[in-house]
């Protein structure tokens, strides 16, 4: 039952997110502090949402399929955690009063992101198991690829830094993790 209402608020979340990406409006109440930042960090929240929704989308399409336990219990876990990550995202954006919520680069990702997800519906079972963790272990690490030679340098407040360092260390486990379930699936 847990399972499903969480499913079910992600899937929310990734509406919400897909309604506010679309319009290019960020709705943001007058009450909030407004908050310094730099249109380097505006892109940065973007790309991190970006990578956040696409990994949510991904673990949808692999808890939807016929999946070994390893690879629906990876999903689950990035679903929960990406939905995490993004909430803080959208949280940050309100608070910095964003009007739009989109960048070249998170533009190039949700791609990126569309690609994979259209490569992955056709497949079932272990071609699906194997391609899926295949796409997590080449998504976390050019994650982690673009946190390090990109968006650490770009962060400017204290803020945005110390997300970006949790974000980082999040995804090294979940490259981690993906790394390990590749290994198993390997004949």
């Amino acid at each position: 039952m847990k399972s499903s209402k969480n499913l079910f608020v992600i899937g929310f979340m990734v509406t919400l997110a897909n309604i506010f990406w679309g319009t290019n409006s960020f709705a943001a109440s007058a009450n909030v502090k407004n908050v310094e930042s730099t249109s380097d960090e505006i892109n940065i929240l973007a790309d991190i949402a970006v990578i956040d929704k696409t990994e949510i989308i991904l673990g949808v399409v692999a808890s939807n399929k016929k999946v070994s336990a390893d690879v629906m219990d990876f999903a689950k876990f990035l679903i929960d955690h990406h939905g995490s990550n993004l909430t803080q995202v959208l949280e940050m954006a309100h608070n910095l009063h964003l009007k739009s919520l989109n960048s070249n680069q998170s533009n190039k990702l949700a791609t990126e992101g569309n690609e994979a997800m259209m490569k992955l519906g056709s497949l079932q079972g272990k071609q699906f198991d194997k391609a899926y963790i295949d796409a997590m272990v080449k998504g976390h690490q050019a994650a982690l690829d673009l946190i390090d030679t990109q968006l650490m340098k770009q962060a400017k407040t204290e803020s945005i830094k110390s997300f970006l360092s949790n974000t980082r260390a999040a995804v090294a486990q979940h490259l981690d993790m993906a790394k390990k379930i590749q290994q198993n699936l390997q004949p």
